[in-house]
């Protein structure tokens, strides 16, 4: 399954990422008043279908590097076999299963709360990596989808710069 995928970004991590076509951070990151962007699927690399709400993620990066400087990337991504997650299969079910698959019959660790995002992710790429998912492909609505990629090498292909902008009082 070939799309097209958009990540927000620096204008200067853009520009690594165009020279190298690969990218050197994953998602989760601190933004300025306590956002925070969480890779909730595990590490990975995680691309959105519109280029205007991932230019809403530019200029969270550019805030927190202080450049005012921000860029939306455009890429192909490719993905063999992807998980699905839409009205009939929600976010919260895969949790579960994954949560079950791991622990059936044993008791949950005890995860500290700052930690839990973490764990929860790790505990879902795992339970999909183990039933030969390489992705998820997650239909947030009619138009707005998010993909993660677990082997960026092998799934994004022609990164390049689709519009960047500086934004003022930064």
């Amino acid at each position: 399954m070939k799309r097209r995928g958009y990540r927000g970004v620096s204008f200067e991590e853009a520009e690594r990422a165009v020279a190298n076509q690969r990218y050197e951070r994953m998602e989760k990151r601190q933004f300025a008043g306590g956002i925070q962007a969480r890779s909730i699927f595990g590490p990975g690399l995680y691309l959105i279908s519109d280029a205007e709400l991932a230019a809403q993620y530019a200029f969270c990066h550019a805030e927190v590097d202080g450049s005012g400087r921000a860029a939306v990337l455009r890429q192909d991504v490719q993905l063999e076999r992807p998980f699905f997650i839409n009205c009939r299969y929600s976010e919260i079910q895969l949790r579960q299963d994954a949560l079950e698959w791991k622990y059936r019959g044993l008791a949950l660790p005890n995860v500290r709360p700052a930690y839990i995002h973490t764990w929860l992710g790790r505990v879902t790429k795992d339970y999909l990596l183990a039933h030969s998912f390489d992705s998820i492909v997650y239909h947030v609505d009619d138009t707005v989808i998010y993909y993660v990629a677990y082997f960026q090498e092998k799934q994004i292909e022609r990164i390049y710069l689709e519009f960047a902008f500086t934004m003022n009082g930064v």
